[in-house]
């Protein structure tokens, strides 16, 4: 959605002379084939033009290059058509007893005329805008309405891969190990992060509220699915509400831009939060170290690999060995942002070292640990002492990715959405209706190079745990319609629906299926650009979700049939 390494939105490269503000994200729409690479819809304005639109923006953009109601031409930051009525403040809010009771959706706080203020002052995205999820706080005297997409890109969304790793609910694949010791606090990143972000990692690793806050972000999104397919199970789900909560429960201070709106049905006003530009609240740690793990063989950064991994524990004691030749420093805030000043107040006066490690290290300190969980002699030996000639003992948190480099690819019965696709088949093919049915053995889908970033990569479509993700057909008749369904291996967090191939013309041959996996993978386009594509051509595209049950029922067998032969109508 966006060009070359400078990350200029499509919009703005090819309107460079204009003016644009990103104004508010209305929903999360779902990338169907993996959560992790959902985007935010947000409402885009052409100051130039005064023309208003939406646009589908990784969230983390709006973190690191892109703040709301800031003025942008051609991806730079300029002074034209400045919100007067947006100012910096300081909030003191305690999260401590923040509930559903705080929480509402726009229309409840604010009348439309305060809304259709934030969202470009016209009516167009008004019914979008009014369901934005949001926090009310009241604390001395001011009404504070916190939208949850604010908490989200400051909180869960700071960079990318943390993206990905909170929708997919995925938070070890951020980290190796860490250690949640107050006074000496360390963790080991598969790959460099700067002292924020690392800081931020260690929190949702060690503290059980913020991991369960992390972990909420994707299980939102399987809810909210499970809740509206038990209404309609055969429903297309392109979008969800965007939905976040506070990962710390204290009294701490917020540094936010803002703008006050006055609800003129009850003449309430409010401070409306449009960005939340620092905190304050406890990061957890007094002294931090950040580690990269490092292989002894490689020489640059690019040439980090990942590590094998263990089921994640956390063991009662195991003795110490992560320290190393430090880099010390205070930390001092940095530029993390292209136009912030202020980028983590949690970490002032936080006394912050760097170092490495290498893989046989890490190797060494997995031994120990199932030394220790097996209750036979830990091996002190790549210990250090303490001033008093005593082992240093503290807990240690281990990624649940740490073991698993040996077994490169699951077996195919335990492929999750395979098993139950099977399921699916075996009860298609009983069907006495269900013509000339052949189920394919699984493939590999070929690798196809796209352009990202101004290189040459290939597409991430086409991987799943560092290997080519595979696939399933099936082909049939029912009466005069040749179907072909297509089952893509994906993640358990990922949505579960089958490609839906339909002609009355051609048999849905293997060079069909060829074509729509070159147009997903080589051409790049989604599913629902497909459909779009396909809708009402001799050859129809759709999907068919189903469920994620190993053991299905015949109710959900036969529901599944009835709705996948509803759907096989060609115009």
């Amino acid at each position: 959605m966006a060009r070359g390494k400078n990350i200029i939105p499509d919009f703005m490269a090819e309107n460079p002379y204009d003016t644009f503000k990103l104004l508010l994200p209305l929903k999360l729409n779902l990338d169907e084939d993996k959560y992790g690479n959902s985007h935010f819809k947000v409402i885009i304005k052409n100051m130039t033009q005064n023309e208003l639109f939406t646009y589908d923006l990784s969230p983390e953009l709006l973190f690191t290059h892109f703040p709301l109601e800031k003025s942008f031409s051609n991806g730079q930051q300029n002074d034209y058509y400045q919100n007067k009525t947006i100012f910096e403040k300081d909030f003191i809010i305690d999260t401590t007893n923040i509930s559903k009771n705080n929480s509402y959706k726009l229309h409840e706080l604010l009348d439309e005329k305060s809304i259709v203020s934030i969202s470009g002052w016209k009516r167009k995205f008004l019914n979008e805008s009014k369901y934005i999820n949001c926090y009310l706080i009241e604390q001395n005297g001011n009404k504070i309405i916190i939208p949850d997409f604010v908490i989200a890109i400051y909180y869960y969304f700071r960079f990318s891969e943390m993206r990905e790793a909170a929708l997919d609910c995925n938070l070890e694949d951020l980290y190796v190990m860490c250690t949640p010791d107050r006074n000496d606090a360390k963790i080991v990143l598969p790959i460099p992060r700067n002292d924020e972000d690392a800081a931020f990692i260690h929190r949702y690793a060690c503290n059980e509220i913020a991991q369960k806050e992390f972990d909420n972000i994707g299980k939102y999104i399987n809810n909210y699915l499970s809740y509206m397919r038990n209404l309609d199970i055969d429903k297309e789900i392109e979008s969800i509400p965007i939905k976040a909560n506070f990962p710390i429960k204290e009294k701490f201070k917020i540094e936010t831009r803002c703008s006050i709106l006055t609800n003129e049905e009850n003449n309430e006003k409010y401070y409306f939060i449009h960005e939340i530009l620092n905190d304050y609240s406890d990061i957890g740690f007094d002294k931090f170290t950040k580690i990269i793990e490092q292989n002894k063989t490689i020489t640059t950064i690019d040439e980090f690999e990942n590590l094998p991994k263990v089921d994640k524990e956390i063991p009662g004691n195991i003795t110490e060995i992560l320290k190393g030749k430090p880099a010390n420093k205070k930390y001092t805030q940095t530029h993390h942002r292209k136009d912030k000043k202020k980028s983590c107040g949690s970490l002032n006066g936080i006394e912050i070292e760097h170092e490495t490690i290498t893989k046989d290290t890490l190797i060494d300190i997995l031994k120990i640990y199932k030394e220790q969980q097996n209750n036979e002699s830990i091996d002190q030996s790549l210990t250090e002492s303490s001033n008093k000639g005593e082992k240093n003992i503290s807990k240690i948190v281990i990624s649940s990715e740490f073991e698993k480099e040996n077994a490169e690819r699951n077996p195919l019965n335990e492929i999750d959405n395979f098993t139950v696709f099977r399921q699916y088949m075996e009860f298609l093919e009983q069907q006495s209706s269900i013509k000339n049915f052949i189920l394919s053995e699984v493939k590999d889908l070929p690798e196809f190079l796209i352009e990202k970033d101004g290189d040459k990569k290939v597409n991430s479509k086409c991987k799943i745990k560092k290997r080519q993700k595979q696939y399933l057909t099936a082909t049939f008749q029912y009466e005069e319609i040749y179907i072909g369904l297509l089952e893509l291996e994906n993640k358990p967090s990922s949505a579960a629906a089958t490609w839906v191939i339909i002609s009355r013309e051609n048999y849905i041959s293997e060079h069909i299926f060829n074509s729509f996996i070159s147009f997903f993978l080589e051409d790049n386009l989604s599913t629902k650009e497909l459909k779009a594509i396909y809708t009402k051509s001799p050859i129809k595209f759709i999907t068919k979700n189903h469920e994620r049950d190993e053991n299905l029922t015949i109710e959900q067998l036969s529901k599944w049939l009835a709705a996948l032969i509803g759907k096989l109508s060609i115009n």
